[in-house]
Formats: C-alpha cells, sequence, structure tokens
C-alpha cells in the first residue's frame, strides 16, 4: 500500500469512528441550543497539504484540537463563519447573523466547541476500551492564509485526511463541516481499533484458529446412582429489613422556589439588582426535593431570622415512583 493513501477498509474504520464521535458531538450541541442537531459522515479522502487551500473558498472558523492521552496528536475542524455566527445567535437567543464575530461570541463558539469535542472524546473512549482525553479546544485563525502560515507549514506529513461532516440544525443550518487530520494519526486510530477489536475475540473462537490437539483415548466410566438423606423443609422465617441501620443516614433536602430558562446573552447581561422571573406565581407552594426527588410541597415561613417550609402536601407514593423513574431517565 502507498505511505501516502489510506485502504477502503481504513476508510471505513475512520469514517465509521467519526460517526460515533461527531453523534455524541451533535447531542451535546443539540442540548447547548434546545434544537434538532444531526453530524453526519458523507466523506473521507486523502489529500495533499496544499490541496487545503482550495477546500475553502468562504471564510472559516478553525478549531484546534490536541490529543493528549490515548492518542497523540493535533487537527483542524473547519466550520463556514457563515454557520457559526448562527449558531453563536441561536446560542445567545437571537443576534445578527451578518455582523462579524466579537470577543463575547468566539468565546460563546469555544465553549460549545469544547462542549461538543469533550462529548466526542468520550464516545471515542467508550468505542475504543481505552482513556481518551483533549486540551480545551483552540479558536485560531479565520483567514485561509493564516491557517496555512500556522498550522499546515509546520505539518511534517506531506499528506492528511479530510473528512466532511454533513450538518443540519433544524430549519438553520444545512452545511459541511470538514475536519483535517495528519496521516499517521488517522493510522494510530485504526490500529487502536484493530487491537480493541482483537481484544474482543472470545477465547473459544482464537481455538478454532489454533492447532486442534490429539483426540485422547475414551475411558470406561462406571457411574452407580446416588441416594441422599431426606430434606427437611425449614420453618420460614418473614423476611425483614431492620430500618434503624439507615435511620441515621443523612439525606439532601432541596427547597426549589421555582425554574426558568435564560439564552447566554440574558445570562452575562445579569449583574448585582437584576430580577430573574421565575416560572410560579406568588403564593405557590414551593417543591421539596429529597435526592432530586419530589418529596413534597409547602408554603415559605419565616422561623426568626430564618426561612422555613411548612408541609403542606406529601406527594402520593404512585407519584413519588413517576419522578423517581424520570430522575433516573
Amino acid at each position: 500500500m502507498p505511505e501516502d493513501t489510506l485502504t477502503l477498509e481504513e476508510k471505513d474504520v475512520i469514517g465509521e469512528l467519526g460517526n460515533i464521535s461527531m453523534g455524541a458531538a451533535a447531542t451535546a450541541l443539540s442540548t447547548i441550543l434546545g434544537r434538532r442537531v444531526e453530524i453526519t459522515v458523507p466523506r473521507v479522502e486523502v489529500i495533499n497539504k496544499e490541496e487545503v487551500a482550495d477546500l475553502l473558498p468562504e471564510e472559516h472558523i478553525v478549531v484546534k484540537v490536541r490529543y493528549q492521552e490515548g492518542l497523540e496528536g493535533e487537527n483542524l475542524l473547519l466550520i463556514k463563519e457563515e454557520d457559526a455566527r448562527i449558531l453563536v445567535s441561536l446560542m445567545m437567543g437571537g443576534g445578527d447573523t451578518e455582523a462579524p464575530l466579537g470577543e463575547m461570541e468566539i468565546s460563546a463558539l469555544g465553549e460549545a466547541m469544547n462542549q461538543m469535542m469533550g462529548s466526542a472524546a468520550t464516545a471515542m473512549s467508550e468505542f475504543l476500551r481505552r482513556k481518551i482525553s483533549i486540551s480545551p479546544p483552540e479558536i485560531i485563525e479565520q483567514e485561509v492564509q493564516a491557517i496555512k502560515e500556522k498550522w499546515l507549514e509546520g505539518q511534517e506529513e506531506e499528506y492528511l485526511v479530510e473528512v466532511f461532516f454533513h450538518l443540519v440544525v433544524d430549519d438553520a443550518i444545512d452545511s459541511n463541516m470538514i475536519q483535517l487530520l495528519p496521516l499517521s494519526f488517522s493510522r494510530a486510530i485504526v490500529s487502536s481499533l484493530a487491537i480493541k477489536r482483537q481484544e474482543s475475540i472470545p477465547p473459544e473462537e482464537e481455538s478454532l484458529v489454533t492447532e486442534s490437539s490429539p483426540k485422547q483415548e475414551k475411558k470406561e466410566v462406571k457411574a452407580q446412582s446416588v441416594e441422599f438423606a431426606e430434606f427437611k423443609k425449614k420453618e420460614e422465617v418473614p423476611s425483614r429489613v431492620n430500618i434503624q441501620l439507615i435511620m441515621d443516614v443523612n439525606l439532601p433536602l432541596v427547597v426549589e422556589l421555582g425554574r426558568t430558562q435564560l439564552s447566554i446573552r440574558e445570562i452575562l447581561d445579569l449583574g448585582p439588582g437584576s430580577i430573574v422571573e421565575l416560572d410560579k406565581l406568588a403564593g405557590e407552594p414551593a417543591d421539596l426535593y429529597i435526592n432530586d426527588v419530589l418529596f413534597a410541597r409547602g408554603e415559605v415561613v419565616v422561623i426568626e431570622e430564618n426561612f422555613g417550609v411548612r408541609i403542606t402536601e406529601i406527594v402520593s407514593p404512585e407519584d413519588r415512583i413517576k419522578n423517581l423513574k424520570e430522575a433516573r431517565i
């Protein structure tokens, strides 16, 4: 196999792992935006690093991801600047999608990339069965020439693997992202997957590929019946849980006055004196949670200099079980 290419099988492996890791990244981005997000891998190719400029007819945001443990190396994630502006606008509750990205917008985008790439690394760890850790993603340059000067020219390898991801965010974005990986880094990923698959082969299957051992002569075995003593059934002792053993266990009790959701823009605008409106009306009972499970409701009272809660309702066992199930999902 030429040193400047990948086999079809190796490309399939890169695509498979890309689908898994970027699927996790899409879930993280969907949580941030509160919208449906899909990221799929349509194509994996090997290119000369001099061809990168031809891939970027438009301005792109460039995110550098460095792997620190489990895999060693770094790669770039290229996002169209237009798509990045839309993502930031969705994160911050609206805004001008035509305006250049400022420091605050770049910071918000960097945090989104941190969440996405962290989720992708976790998915890779689970799939490869080894710890994969990355440093916080770094947004470097937006100009193609700067990308060539600051990253590509520092690459010792002439060839890179480009992975095209199809990015869909509801009806707001239908576009592509590009990931650039050094060829040696891509082969390290393929090798890791090969090791993982080899380790997952059951011993029974491994024995099929070894030489069969010579047949042993059958020995005549004499069998005889066994007589057992009569089994006497013991008296059943009713099982009881000694609740006294757990009576002194402390459980966290949280009183919740209400909830709300704020965009990143609204959170950044908060300051001393700001008022946050909750989803409950004045006078409505507060919710009491034990271990994050709704247990009771009550009214807030003042006891000397402290706040307290007078319980007005204990949640029924059926509702408690329902809340417990929801908390575990």
